[in-house]
């Protein structure tokens, strides 16, 4: 029997949202779908609140065959200090580290000798070769989209090609984790109508190129058919007393046609979902009948990620947005009674002044509900970081300690002070719009929030 423990590496913060670890938990759902003989546990740090070392001491108690590690980039000490402490009990178990982190910075990762391998990109196909390989006490370092350590430093195999066939795909293993444990946490898009929630991601990859992405699904967007998607929301409504999800996809509505089918089977089927898109939907490709499907399946909040109003940083970081569109659409999504959210960066390496004031105030001028703003933060491994060493900046190489939430480097023309200021400066004229105040009091779909809200609003506004 093959026993796989897997750790999501993470801690909490005043300003991250959580939700249910769906790389781990697909992962996991296709090994069960193809080794019989298999056991497999997840430990989520952040729902349980755990130190490295109580997380490390959880996984072997299972008395694993092997370990699996997964984090961001800026959970990256907790990923290396949950490594050591695993590493420091039992020295002979494999450890692997796998996710956005691993992908994009695998050789700095297998510096730390307590990993011995990293799986990058998608994880099925090759997390399963790896722990078969294992299992059978064969060599693995020509398997197939991981790295590893050699006597000559670290070394990569060639990528992986991407699953194909998103419909071979089963619902991820949502028995693994206790999902009540997240409705209680800060959620992605922090407003929600249901308690009883889960996140799906019904699509992979994307097709535009953003520097700041850490692509880990690549750029081959595949997609489940409807009548899969429909399937799994039955099943998690039936098996798991969800009413409420959120769509997480790299980008939902590529395919026009798809969304409308989704659409037409939920209302078709009386599903009486609330839905929300923290991210995922790609603001300009967005009309007004997709819009009024997507009203009508239930969808009252969606996210559109501006990042930035300059249009040529749109061009630089390749994301190549038109904002005047976006703006037109974020007109009709609050025409319809629909929340709309924003994401916005500010601190590109290079961004003057008055691109950052254009940013902030194409929030201010806009017609939407709420608004993100986050800090640049180049994270190793991504193209973004590549564009600013070569233009000279101190970038750090290391993740741990950057933090998009809170500027840490002074990569644009305005200090990383400075930079913060504009930002809480805006917030506070966003939110205290009378229309905006008027509108969020209207349309909020669950006033009880409001007060936690506010003290939310504070922290941010004024720390």
């Amino acid at each position: 029997m093959a026993r796989v423990v897997f750790i999501k590496a993470g801690h909490r913060s005043i300003r991250q949202h959580y939700g249910p670890p769906l790389g781990i938990l697909s992962i996991a759902s296709f090994l069960r779908d193809r080794i019989n003989d298999i056991e497999i546990k997840l430990i989520d740090m952040v729902t349980e609140n755990l130190t490295v070392e109580q997380a490390a001491k959880r996984a072997l108690e299972f008395e694993p065959d092997i370990v699996g590690l997964s984090a961001m980039s800026y959970e990256a000490r907790e990923l290396s200090g949950a490594a050591k402490e695993i590493r420091a009990a039992q020295p002979g178990l494999a450890v692997v580290a796998e996710g956005p982190h691993a992908t994009t910075a695998p050789v700095k990762v297998l510096e730390d000798k307590n990993i011995d391998y990293v799986v990058r990109g998608e994880g099925e196909l090759t997390f399963l070769e790896l722990l078969q390989r294992l299992m059978a006490g064969d060599d693995a370092h020509d398997v197939a989209g991981i790295g590893c350590r050699t006597e000559g430093g670290p070394s990569l195999s060639p990528p992986r090609e991407e699953i194909v066939d998103m419909d071979s795909l089963s619902l991820p293993a949502y028995d693994l984790i206790n999902l009540e444990t997240y409705w209680d946490l800060p959620r992605f898009g922090t407003a929600f109508i249901n308690r009883e929630y889960a996140s799906l991601t019904t699509s992979r990859a994307c097709p535009y190129h953003c520097t700041y992405c850490h692509r880990i699904f690549g750029a081959r967007y595949r997609s489940q058919s409807p009548e899969i998607v429909l399937r799994d929301l039955e099943t998690l409504k039936s098996e798991h007393g969800v009413s409420e999800v959120l769509f997480v996809d790299d980008c939902f509505n590529l395919d026009r046609k798809r969304v409308a089918a989704i659409c037409d089977g939920i209302v078709e089927r009386g599903h009486e979902f609330s839905i929300s898109f923290p991210n995922g939907l790609r603001g300009d490709l967005i009309d007004e009948e997709t819009l009024r499907k997507l009203k009508a399946a239930g969808t009252y909040r969606i996210t559109y990620a501006v990042e930035t109003a300059s249009p040529r940083l749109q061009k630089w970081v390749k994301k190549n947005l038109n904002l005047d569109k976006l703006k037109q659409v974020i007109e009709k999504t609050d025409a319809l009674e629909i929340m709309a959210d924003g994401f916005f960066m500010v601190g590109f390496p290079g961004e003057t002044r008055e691109e950052i004031e254009m940013t902030l105030d194409y929030a201010l001028n806009s017609r939407m509900h709420s608004a993100n703003f986050w800090f640049v933060t180049p994270f190793p491994g991504t193209e973004l970081h590549k564009q600013a060493v070569e233009m000279g900046l101190d970038v750090p190489d290391l993740a741990e300690g950057l933090l998009y939430s809170d500027p840490r480097t002074d990569l644009s023309e305005v200090s990383a002070g400075e930079l913060k200021k504009m930002v809480q400066r805006t917030v506070r004229r966003f939110y205290l719009n009378p229309w905006r105040l008027w509108r969020i009091l209207k349309l909020f779909p669950n006033k009880m929030q409001l007060p936690a809200l506010l003290l939310r609003f504070l922290q941010i506004a004024l720390k």
